[in-house]
């Protein structure tokens, strides 16, 4: 008897390696080992690179947008390696955005370094142009919860936390726990005691 349950794994296996394989072409770069599952949403990535060994979950949204509302941008998206992005994650970048190693990113996490402007109440929020605050920088060994919002202009320092559903408007420093809305600290990893510490 056939397993079923081996052979739809070893389809999907096959469904992700050829849209990682047809992807490769309009990339700027992808690792080895890195894999970006179907159904994947993209109007430009010729300006991302991706390191090794990472995944991409399906239906996600991950762009550099280049041109809008008639103004041209230069963008780059860096990627690193060993990077897991969870399922429904939109992550978009009209500046220069970096993702350091070993990031975990969790479901339906919004990530952007710029906003639509609507200062200018005769004309439409999508017809005007972008603002570009400052860049989004994520350090390596990252974990970042379901439902997160990173806005422009933030750093999220090394092996920090970001709680679910939280909304990062500032800088969080290297080693600490974060959560709620706008994000605060609440916990961080004191090397003197060994131990993760309520703030």
């Amino acid at each position: 008897m056939f397993d079923f349950i081996k052979i739809k794994a070893w389809w999907r296996d096959w469904k992700m390696k050829i849209n990682t394989c047809l992807l490769r072409s309009s990339a700027g770069s992808i690792g080895k080992g890195t894999l970006i599952c179907p159904p994947f949403q993209s109007f430009n990535i010729k300006q991302m690179h991706i390191g090794a060994n990472s995944r991409i979950s399906e239906s996600c949204w991950i762009q550099c947008i280049d041109a809008y509302a008639g103004e041209k941008f230069d963008p780059e998206l860096n990627i690193g390696s060993n990077v897991h992005i969870g399922r429904f994650a939109h992550i978009i970048a009209g500046g220069n955005m970096k993702i350091g190693d070993n990031v975990v990113i969790a479901e339906r996490v919004y990530i952007s370094d710029n906003l639509h402007g609507f200062e200018n109440i005769d004309m439409s929020i999508m017809k005007q142009t972008l603002k570009q605050p400052g860049p989004v920088v994520i350090e390596d060994e990252v974990w970042i919860g379901n439902g997160v919002c990173v806005l422009p202009n933030v750093t999220i320092g090394k092996h920090s936390v970001i709680g679910s559903n939280a909304v990062v408007t500032k800088d969080i420093p290297p080693y600490s726990v974060a959560a709620g809305v706008p994000a605060k600290v609440i916990k961080k990893y004191d090397p003197d005691t060994g131990k993760w510490e309520r703030v």
